[in-house]
């Protein structure tokens, strides 16, 4: 592929990626609120049906994304980009015209079959770029995943305030069909599937993955800080309501995200070139222990703005953590099967963002919404431990443009 070419689409996905996480985080930082508004529930109730909902999409993706892995490493990785966009994008639609609680369940479960935007422009990124420029691309990527998470939760926050939650849900699907479209039109994927004789099938491709030496270990690791990434999400808009004094405690919920996702859009472009240079696995580890701890002190604030300079610290932590993550999977896993490797990652993932919620809502109705930054902060310092301790043993190599070109 000649430089031009990789260059120009790699900025189409990097502005499909970000209008599809401006959609997603336009409505999923509002949802214990809109879901207050569907019925008469208290706080607690819609803690626990915020976690449910979660749960849910993130079970189904657990299920699918590897096998849409299997398939964009068959049949390309633009068309499962385009799937997911689009699927996405029709059921957060379909989500402004819920009535119930449980409507809005099934929605969310239903999109978690049909999304995992992320996974699949992560493959198509990874399958495109030379390896000398890997790690800044795929930082650069999640710039754009940032960027959108950052500015979604304030434009949501604003609309809702203004028009109403489900004008929220319309919007924001919205720009995930538009995300589609773009990288439908101007991607020009140069794909050719492998020969038959070397196509496996699912179970296979993914034992024979799990295989890799050092697969299993980033797998358990991204697993880890994606558990304690998605605890605080059941729970963090609430947590601001309560100590929100002016009354637009959306647009308070939508300044909170929105900073955290400035600062991690700023480190994971950092992160992604020093990784190129230092390597990714001490990067790593040093973000995991950073965020740790920054939690801790979340659970002490009683002002917004407090709340607000913590999760901008948070976010430089945060920001390092998929790039240097996702370099190292590029690193173990040849170029062929990086569409199935991705999926792995991305249902563990989903695995955890599974879980996560519902431990946070648990900490949360039993001990309190400032518990669950204490909690939090122990599962990040607890895989720091771990992440850093396995790196050191097994002499997990980095993915340095000489390792990188050992790999082709």
């Amino acid at each position: 592929m000649v430089a031009e070419e990789w260059r120009r689409n790699f900025a189409v996905v990097w502005i499909g990626q970000m209008l599809s996480l401006m959609g997603f985080t336009f409505f999923t930082p509002l949802l214990p609120l809109f879901i207050r508004e569907l019925g008469s529930y208290d706080t607690v109730q819609a803690v626990q049906w915020a976690g449910a909902m979660t749960a849910g999409t993130s079970l189904a993706m657990t299920l699918a994304q590897p096998i849409w892995g299997v398939m964009a490493d068959r049949w390309g990785r633009k068309p499962m980009v385009v799937r997911s966009m689009i699927g996405s994008g029709l059921t957060t639609i379909l989500m402004g015209l819920s009535t119930s609680a449980e409507q809005l369940l099934i929605l969310y479960t239903l999109q978690g079959m049909v999304t995992g935007t992320v996974a699949a422009c992560t493959a198509l990124v990874a399958a495109s770029t030379p390896k000398r420029h890997l790690g800044s691309a795929l930082g650069m990527l999640q710039v754009a995943i940032f960027i959108g998470a950052s500015c979604g939760p304030l434009g949501g926050g604003l609309l809702a305030d203004a028009l109403g939650f489900r004008v929220a849900f319309y919007v924001a699907g919205t720009m995930l069909i538009l995300g589609a479209l773009v990288v439908g039109v101007l991607v020009r994927e140069d794909f050719t599937p492998a020969p038959a004789r070397e196509s496996k099938g699912f179970w296979s491709e993914s034992r024979s993955l799990l295989a890799i030496a050092t697969f299993p270990l980033l797998v358990a690791v991204i697993f880890l800080i994606q558990f304690g990434n998605t605890t605080m999400s059941p729970v963090i808009s609430l947590f601001i309501a309560s100590i929100a004094t002016d009354g637009n405690t959306a647009t308070a919920v939508g300044a909170v995200m929105a900073v955290a996702g400035a600062a991690s859009a700023f480190s994971a472009f950092l992160a992604g070139r020093m990784g190129d240079r230092i390597g990714h696995a001490p990067i790593l580890v040093v973000c995991i222990t950073g965020s740790a701890l920054v939690y801790f002190p979340q659970a002490l604030v009683d002002e917004v703005w407090q709340l607000i300079l913590l999760r901008m610290l948070l976010g430089i932590f945060l920001g390092g953590l998929m790039p240097s993550a996702n370099a190292l999977v590029a690193a173990a896993t040849p170029r062929e099967r990086r569409g199935a490797a991705f999926g792995i990652t991305s249902s563990a993932t989903a695995l955890s963002h599974a879980v996560g919620p519902i431990f946070g809502a648990a900490v949360a109705s039993y001990w309190g919404l400032r518990a669950v930054f204490l909690a939090t902060g122990c599962v990040y310092a607890l895989s720091a431990v771990w992440a850093g301790a396995s790196f050191r043993k097994r002499s997990t190599p980095s993915p340095t443009p000489q390792h990188l070109d050992s790999l082709r």
